[in-house]
């Protein structure tokens, strides 16, 4: 089966405020057919209060038990039609949209980590942070409890107003870049994006930009050094990805960048190049779960995430 026609499946986190139905807008544009991609709606009720937990010891409080129960099922309800009808106007149609509704007993970002695993969705949707007035999703900025929890699933954050007709794939010399691009194809196959698989190193001295199917006098030399010939098996996996998934050559181009490898600065080059080049999607891969604690302390992601506006971050872990 062609990769482009195979269906996606969102997974959007609510809390009942419009805040959280923004990613929807990006998904708009980036999407010519919404009614081929599935869509589920989650939405997590807070807990009862410790004192309606215990049992009933009269009337009263069994009235006010039943009182709380009934509003916070109504508050449920109404987020999710809310959304829901948002959806549709969009859109989508109403048979591809899910929904699931569960008591929350830890942190949102979690449970919403929890169902993308189960569920085993191609990506979370999620706002990069706004100021809710609700105890909702993203009343705290949920960033490092979903890239700590999400291994599986890809996240996509997104901000401000997004140009989806580019994106670049940050590569490096690990096999997360490769997943990265792997989930860029996927998701991008059906769509007119134009894609650039970006490398930002010490080892360049000029940019150095080169078709996929026929590589340039200046990438063949680079490839002879030593920092080149790390990086060629990835970059040539790369392409060979984006080939397979049918993505027109035309599309897509290697370009690499001059710039300190160090991370804060890689950072700052890749999203001053996004900026310049008005690049609407970021595609990151981050290596090995067990790094993701010193990974939110210090990295190429994180400082991307901290500073991108205006963009969509894809993160793959």
């Amino acid at each position: 089966m062609d990769i482009a026609s195979l269906p996606k499946c969102l997974l959007l986190p609510i809390d009942g405020s419009n805040e959280t139905l923004l990613p929807i807008q990006f998904v708009r544009r980036l999407y010519p057919r919404l009614d081929r991609i599935n869509l589920i709606l989650c939405y997590f009720k807070p807990p009862l209060s410790p004192i309606h937990k215990q049992r009933s010891t009269s009337k009263e409080m069994a009235a006010k038990k039943k009182e709380a129960i009934k509003t916070r099922e109504e508050e449920s309800r109404a987020a999710l039609e809310h959304a829901k009808s948002f959806l549709i106007e969009s859109g989508f149609s109403p048979e591809f949209i899910q929904e699931h509704v569960q008591e929350k007993a830890m942190s949102a970002a979690h449970h919403t980590c929890q169902l993308a695993d189960i569920k085993k969705v191609d990506a979370v949707l999620v706002q990069k942070r706004v100021s809710s007035q609700l105890e909702g999703f993203l009343r705290d900025d949920p960033r490092d409890a979903l890239l700590q929890h999400c291994i599986v699933s890809p996240i996509w954050f997104t901000a401000g107003d997004i140009d989806p007709s580019r994106a670049i794939i940050g590569l490096q010399g690990e096999d997360a870049s490769l997943r990265a691009v792997d989930h860029a194809a996927f998701m991008l196959a059906d769509t007119e994006t134009r894609i650039d698989l970006v490398h930002v190193s010490d080892a360049v001295s000029q940019r150095i930009t080169s078709p996929v199917d026929e590589y340039s006098g200046a990438l063949q030399e680079w490839f002879k050094t030593a920092a080149g010939r790390v990086m060629s098996r990835f970059i040539q996996e790369a392409c060979g990805i984006l080939k397979d998934a049918g993505i027109a050559a035309a599309r897509t181009r290697i370009d690499l960048l001059p710039g300190s490898a160090k991370e804060g600065k890689v950072a700052l080059r890749v999203l001053s190049h996004a900026r310049e080049e008005g690049i609407g999607i970021v595609v990151l891969g981050h290596s090995s779960p067990e790094g993701v604690w010193s990974f939110l302390k210090t990295s190429v992601t994180k400082r991307i995430l901290d500073e991108f506006q205006n963009m969509a971050v894809w993160v793959n872990q």
